[in-house]
This record gives C-alpha cells, structure tokens and sequence, in this order.
C-alpha cells in the first residue's frame, strides 16, 4: 500500500506541474505572479486559481482507511507564498470547504478542512520571507515537510476513533511528508522558471538595446534634424535586432527605413498616418491584423507592426516602429524591447538637445562678456593716443595697431574656449594700452612655464586683469600687475596678482557663497570656471593690506567636448606664428 501511495502522489505531483506550466503561459497569470501589488480582482482570481489547484488534489487522491491521501497543500501553501496572505487564505478557505463538503461526515474530513486551512495561514506567514528570497529550497521543504507533520497532528486531535487516526497516520504520514515536501520544490520550481525567463528575456533585450544606442551614438547627436544619420542608425537596428522592418519618423515623415525585399510595401506613403495616428496617446502599440483595403494589410497577414513614440521634453516628435514576423507565440519582451529603444533614443535625444542649448548659452556668455569691454578703457586709450601723437607719432602708430589688434580679438573672437597663448596675447595687447596711460607708473610681468599651452575659456584672464590694473597700486600711485602659470601638481595654476591695498573680505565672502556683490568681472569668471571645471576649480583668494593673489586651477588636457575647438585654436595659433615669422 505504501508503495501504491508514493505512486499515486508522485502522478498527482506531475499533474501538478503539468498545470503550473499551463498556467505560466497564460500572460495574465504571468502578470500576476511578476508583480507584488495586486488588485482585489487579481488577488481574487489568483485565490480560484490555486484554490482550484488544491480541489484538483483532493478529487485526484487515493483513499486509504477512510482518509484521502493528496497532494493539496502544494496548491494551498504555494498560494500563500507566491500570492500573500489573501490569496493564501482564500486559496485555504476554497480547498477546505470543499475538502469539508467533498466528505460530509468523514472520518477525517473536519480534520483535513482544518488542516487546509492552517497550511494557508503558514503560507501567508512566510509570504514575505519567500518573497525576500530569504527563503531558499531547503527552508521550502522543510515548511512544507512541517506543515504536513501539523496535519498529521490535526488528524489526531480532531480525528475519531483515536486508534483508526493512529493507524492512518502511521501509513500516510512518511509517504505524504515527503512526497508533498518534495512536490512542492518542482512546483514552485515551475513557477520560477517565470520569473527566470523574464528576467532573461529582459536582461537580454536590454542589453541589445544600450548595445544599438551605444552604436547609434555618433548618430542621434543632432536628434531628429538630420534624415542621413536617422537612416544609418534604422540600419544600426535592423543589423542588430531580428525585425524584417525598421522606421523612424518625426511627426510627419520617415527620416530613416531599412527593410526586406518581401516588405517593399512599406516604402508607401499610405503606410505612414496609422503609424503617427497610434502614437498620440504617447504609449507603444501593436498593429496584429488589418481587413482589406486597409494600408497594413499587405504588411499585417505575415508580420506584426510595433509603434513607441519618441517623447522630448514630454512631446511627442517622432516614432520608432519595428515589422517582425508572426510566429505562433508573441513575445511581449517584442513591445517591451521597442518601448525601451524608443526611451533610449529620447533620452539622447534631449540630451543632445540640451547640449547644443548648453553651447548656444556659453556663446550668448561670450557675447554678453565681449560688449561688456568697459567703453571707458576705449576712450582713455584714444585719450592717451592723441596725446601721444603730438610727442611720438611712431608710438601713437603702434599703440593705434595695438587697440585695433585688441578690440579684432574682443569682438571678433568666437570661439568659447582658446588657447592660453592667445589668451595672454589679448591680456599683452590690453596691458600695451594701459602702459601707455600709465607709463612708468604700470610694471607687468608674465610668467609662463614650458609646455603650458592648455585650453582655457576665452577672456577668462581679461576681467582679472583688468581688476588688477584698476585697483592694483600702492600709496605712490604704482601698478604692479603680474601674471604667472604653471604647473602645480597634475593641474595647471593660473594666477593675477597685484600689490594693491586688497579685496574687502565681503567681497570674497559674498563671492564665494554666491551672493551678487555688485561687482560683475571676478562673479563671471567665478561662475565660468566652477560650471566648466567642476565646484573645487572656482577662483581662489588670497588678499591683504599689501596686495592680492587671484588664481584657479585647470587640467592641462582638454575635455572631450572641447577637442575640436583646442584643434583649431592650436591651428590657428600656427598660423599667426607663421605669419609674423614671414613678416
């Protein structure tokens, strides 16, 4: 009988497992078991689903002495830990009644009704460790294998006569212990194989998506402007992913499409409008069939259509769509797979948008920073060059190239960042002028190390200097200015230093924590420098009664952004070199 036993638990186990994987195909159920929270309606159903597990036990047992020897705390329990607690009890309340019904009066019918449903309540209870993972394969058989021990309990204390309920334990006990203890492992070991193959299935779509993005890059830096580079990233895709189509469009056009041969249906106009149309409620949809005289149905008898709107700055500019054949299971991960493509392009999409607004504001700064060149320095200058002229023609001569060099440099220059070398050209031109009104009353001094021919941003040094100059000079009216960079550590140390009488500490203390201080020259540089170079790499200041030192750090490599314009810059200084040694 014993062996009988095993048998017959061992056929109801696969029957079991049988159902289990049924039901893993069913997207719903699917759904349902992935995800945590549900919704009374879910948990209800979930709680007949196994609910209808444990009944399925019940009527496929084999009697044994008056009892019924099943596998129903597999449906009961696994409910309780996969579901929670009440879908756990529900699933309980369902196979006990029944069990209580199915043998009215039976000799172990209100035991096994009470013992269906304490299995639910041990199922709810370590939901949430199950759940956590901190319940492994061991920790399930050995629930399992505990709850049946209770039942076996229950039997006895509830069961009468007590002899019979001893008699029965002793031939169920080992058989239903074990067998259930180890039925539930496969079990749930089929409802695992969900949660793996999603997380496969996602793990692998994913990783095909950032792998695409991550070709499509040199591609999306211009967004949805440029039609070239929308159709080599559609060729990028359809490379990579196994569609038998792939469109990008904005909201009016295909920028970009690569097909099969069999699909040359797509390259029509009529195509297009159902397309954009799917994509106003700015969710991804699915084309699966189409009647006649439809524009996708020539497209829609052997393939699917997967639409996901490309979304920037919460408005919908375009579409990604991908054609693939129809196989006799859809995969969901298909729309999943397009949705998450879409997002990825959006997101370089902005951020590829908000960089060229990034350059447009550093160009509108240099604009604001070049008018900015104080009109009293322009008109002290002609000053100083028309009393000059009466003296010095030759000089006067000079200093007139000098002002029409600077103010060439100052209005003409466009370029956000520039070499240091042009940099201190600029500062040695506006330093000429000032000379010339001070004369002997000015002493400059630039200092530079070899090889310290970074890239810095344009008229970064200007606005120091020039404070320099202003406020620079001691009792005697003398203006020491100097100028100095060099290497310090793996950074390069820029400085301006005077022997002025100092920077008020308000001032420093203001500038330092933000705060406006009516000044707008060290706050501009201050700001430049932090925003281009990171917070630690703002101007630094050490001021007292005998003179102030201003200086900032920069790397001697240029960032990857600025490449292009440190290539230039180096050839346009070049050609100034060239230039004057022709001269």
């Amino acid at each position: 009988m014993s062996s009988a036993m095993f048998f017959s638990l061992l056929l109801n186990i696969g029957l079991l497992v049988l159902i289990a994987t049924v039901l893993t195909k069913i997207p719903i159920v699917r759904n349902m078991l992935l995800y945590d929270k549900h919704s009374a309606g879910c948990g209800i159903m979930l709680a007949l689903i196994f609910g209808s597990i444990s009944i399925i036990s019940t009527y496929t047992g084999v009697r044994a002495q008056g009892a019924i020897v099943n596998t129903r705390v597999i449906g009961v329990l696994a409910a309780g830990l996969l579901g929670g607690p009440y879908v756990g009890m529900g699933a309980a309340l369902i196979g006990g009644i029944h069990r209580y019904l199915f043998d009215i009066g039976g000799f172990t019918a209100a035991a096994c009704a009470v013992s269906t449903l304490v299995e639910g309540v041990a199922g709810s209870l370590f939901s949430s460790r199950f759940k956590a993972g901190k319940i492994g394969s061991t920790g399930v058989f050995i629930l399992t294998f505990f709850v049946e021990f209770l039942q076996m309990v229950i039997i006895l204390l509830i069961s009468r006569p007590f002899p019979a309920a001893v008699q029965l334990v002793k031939l169920i006990s080992l058989p239903m212990m074990t067998m259930n203890a180890l039925g539930m492992l496969v079990f749930l070991g089929t409802f695992n194989m969900v949660f793996l193959e999603e997380d496969s299935q996602f793990a692998e779509r994913m990783r095909l998506a950032l792998g695409i993005v991550e070709q499509s890059l040199p591609h999306l830096h211009k967004g949805l402007h440029s039609t070239r580079d929308m159709q080599a990233a559609a060729e990028i895709i359809f490379q990579s992913a196994s569609c038998s189509a792939i469109l990008i469009t904005d909201t009016e056009k295909i920028l970009g499409m690569k097909t099969n041969p069999e699909l040359m249906d797509m390259k029509t106009d009529s195509v297009l409008p159902p397309i954009l149309a799917s994509t106003h409620d700015r969710k991804p949809t699915i084309f699966h069939y189409a009647g006649k005289g439809d524009p996708l149905y020539s497209i829609l008898k052997n393939h699917i259509i997967v639409a996901a709107p490309i979304i920037e700055m919460n408005q919908v500019t375009g579409s990604l769509t991908m054609v693939i054949k129809k196989h006799w299971q859809q995969s969901q991960s298909d729309l999943n797979f397009a949705s998450e493509l879409a997002r990825l392009f959006s997101t370089q999409f902005e951020l590829s948008e908000l960089e060229y607004q990034k350059k447009l504001r550093r160009k509108a700064e240099l604009k604001a920073l070049q008018s900015q060149v104080n009109p009293h320095f322009l008109y002290n200058s002609l000053n100083t060059i028309s009393y000059v002229c009466r003296e010095n023609p030759d000089r006067a001569r000079d200093l007139l190239l000098t002002l029409s060099s600077y103010y060439r440099q100052t209005l003409e220059h466009n370029a956000y960042m520039h070499t240091l070398e042009t940099e201190l050209h600029h500062v040695t031109s506006y330093l000429e002028l000032e000379k010339a009104r001070f004369e002997e009353k000015l002493h400059t001094e630039i200092k530079t190390g070899e090889k310290m021919n970074c890239l810095i941003p344009a008229f970064i040094l200007q606005p120091l200097v020039e404070n320099a100059v202003r406020y620079g000079f001691d009792k005697n009216g003398n203006r020491y200015v100097s100028i100095c960079a060099c290497m310090e550590g793996e950074f390069i140390k820029i400085s301006v230093s005077d022997k002025g009488s100092g920077i008020p500490e308000t001032i420093i203390h203001q500038l330092y924590n933000g705060e406006h201080y009516g000044g707008v020259g060290l706050e501009n540089v201050h700001k430049r420098l932090k925003s281009i170079y990171g917070q630690e790499h703002g101007l630094h200041i050490q001021s007292s009664d005998s003179g102030s030192d201003i200086f900032f750090t920069i790397p001697p490599a240029p960032e990857s952004r600025y490449e292009e314009e440190y290539a230039a810059a180096r050839e346009k200084d070049v050609l100034k070199e060239n230039r004057r040694i022709y001269l």
